[in-house]
């Protein structure tokens, strides 16, 4: 019987693998019990816990006491803080983060630009120098010095120069736009920086009104296709092009087989262990399932075709309907999940020895979900997979993949809610037939949520121990086991989310849309006695 464990149907999920690149300067701080954010916890935190006990949670602020988001300043939070004592992060999760990765790494913090060695205009727009660089500094453009403006004025957008160079300059003498023969940015990025000034551009902590950057692409951005990886060590995948209309989203699936040198499907099994993603800017997530034989059976990959989606009428898109998802099929029945990832330019890879099995034949069912909300032009998506592969003589052990959500969402408005769910080990043996006195060895644990969620945890079930931390909705940190977490058959994993609810009037459900939430765990592991016996550390 299992134990209150509730598998979804469609989900947006996230990327996994031993090792994990992107390209950007870091993840988001998870050290929430640091409350004074100067990089340790310490007596000072427990002293601004204590001064605010019993007071509600400020979601804005940057020094925020309500350490576990529950909406209210309690004796859960002194715990918390006295448990992590000590404790130090150095990692970043503030707006100026979200500015720096996705506009200032992508658009202006090159050598030949405002980066080291060139660093035009006596600017460094690289990560924390571009900080004491922009603030309170004087431009070097003669006019506007004259005119009294600063580089960042905080509090003061206007009278902010690098917001007017971003915006085309009206004035001759202020100069050309910025970026310099790249193009404008996306409205929505200006919007953003100027937001954020208008804020007093902090250092530490979240503005209010700044979304996700990260899905909004620049009107003149490239995408430049990856090459295939060499033959005979892989294979490459493609979504091919599909139009996303202005003041939209959409969600789409895309049945395909991965083809040998000449053009036949791949038969045989083969193992992966190293998995390589590529899109434009503009996705909420991408996400490679593998069609079951039921599924195929089903003919879920034939359902509700529409060739007005594609850029090329010929290829066969299929578009989810958030009030009827099941009509594509449902996970765990008709598809299962391989690999996927927020984060364009993604790399993961697997232990040494150990491999993902995909069946010979396997029919792909390839997901993406983009977001045009805030674009004035049709947007154009598109995905590259690039698989490789190990011979099974070297594959040790197979690994197999963790991938639970608790739907039990529901929050009403102006009020923030957790939602708990546990992942026993002994369900998981019993649903998958493995020996019930097997030990499960996870390499790898991430996390889901949608932009009302404001932190996620997930524990060891039996010591209570913290495995995993996000509260970045839009980039949730990958945690890698050096030595794998060993579970056996009376432990397991237990997650929660703490969502928000203050800018809707209706209550805040599970869902598939940016609108709705979600909290899913997602990662690997693999049985040590099922190949050779031996154990990878």
């Amino acid at each position: 019987m299992y134990k209150k464990i509730v598998y979804s149907a469609f989900l947006v999920l996230l990327m996994g693998g031993m090792s994990f690149s992107a390209f950007g300067h870091g993840e988001g701080s998870t050290l929430l019990e640091d409350v004074n954010r100067d990089g340790k916890v310490n007596i000072q935190d427990l002293v601004l816990v204590a001064n605010a006990f019993g007071q509600p949670s400020d979601r804005t602020a940057v020094q925020n006491p309500d350490v576990n988001r529950d909406g209210i300043v309690n004796i859960l939070d002194l715990v918390r803080v006295a448990n992590r004592l000590g404790a130090t992060e150095q990692e970043d999760n503030s707006t100026y983060h979200e500015i720096q990765d996705n506009i200032f790494d992508k658009s202006c913090a090159n050598s030949a630009c405002h980066a080291a060695p060139q660093n035009a205009a006596n600017l460094n727009l690289t990560y924390e120098q571009s900080y004491q660089d922009l603030i309170d500094t004087v431009p070097r453009n003669t006019a506007a010095a004259n005119a009294g403006m600063k580089l960042i004025d905080p509090g003061n957008p206007d009278n902010s120069f690098l917001l007017t160079k971003l915006m085309e300059p009206e004035a001759p003498e202020f100069g050309a736009r910025m970026p310099y023969f790249m193009g404008p940015l996306h409205n929505g990025k200006i919007d953003a920086i100027r937001t954020w000034i208008a804020a007093g551009a902090p250092r530490e902590g979240k503005v209010a009104g700044v979304g996700d950057l990260g899905v909004l692409r620049d009107p003149e951005e490239v995408f430049n296709p990856p090459p295939p990886p060499a033959p005979g060590e892989g294979y490459q995948i493609h979504l091919p092009p599909f139009k996303i209309e202005p003041g939209t989203e959409r969600e789409i699936f895309y049945a395909t087989q991965i083809k040998d040198e000449n053009g036949q499907p791949v038969e045989g099994d083969i193992f992966i262990n190293r998995v390589e993603i590529f899109y434009p800017s503009g996705s909420h997530h991408f996400i490679v399932y593998r069609l079951t034989e039921e599924g195929l059976v089903n003919g879920v990959q034939n359902r509700g075709v529409d060739t007005s989606i594609g850029v090329n009428p010929e290829d066969q898109f299929r578009e989810l309907d958030p009030d009827d998802p099941q009509v594509l099929g449902n996970f765990g029945i008709d598809r299962l999940f391989v690999v996927g990832t927020q984060t364009d330019d993604t790399l993961f890879e697997f232990p040494d020895g150990v491999g993902l099995r995909l069946p010979g034949n396997t029919v792909f069912d390839l997901n993406s979900h983009y977001i045009n909300l805030l674009g004035d032009e049709t947007l154009i998506g598109e995905t590259y997979v690039n698989i490789y592969t190990i011979p099974e003589e070297e594959v040790k052990y197979e690994a197999i993949e963790i991938f639970v959500s608790n739907r039990a969402i529901n929050v009403p408005p102006n009020t923030t809610r957790v939602a708990k769910l546990t992942w026993y080990v002994e369900d998981e043996l019993e649903r998958r037939g493995h020996d019930p006195d097997t030990e499960l060895y996870v390499f790898l644990l991430t996390s889901h949520m949608h932009r009302h969620g404001d932190l996620f945890e997930i524990f060891q079930n039996s010591t209570g121990e913290l495995l995993h931390r996000s509260i970045a909705y839009d980039d949730a940190p990958i945690t890698l086991f050096d030595s794998p977490l060993i579970l056996n058959v009376d432990d397991g994993l237990k997650f929660q989310c703490t969502h928000n609810n203050y800018d809707k009037n209706a209550p805040l459900q599970f869902g598939l849309t940016s609108e709705d939430e979600m909290c899913i765990i997602f990662g690997y592991y693999y049985i040590p006695i099922e190949k050779t016996g031996e154990t990878i550390q």
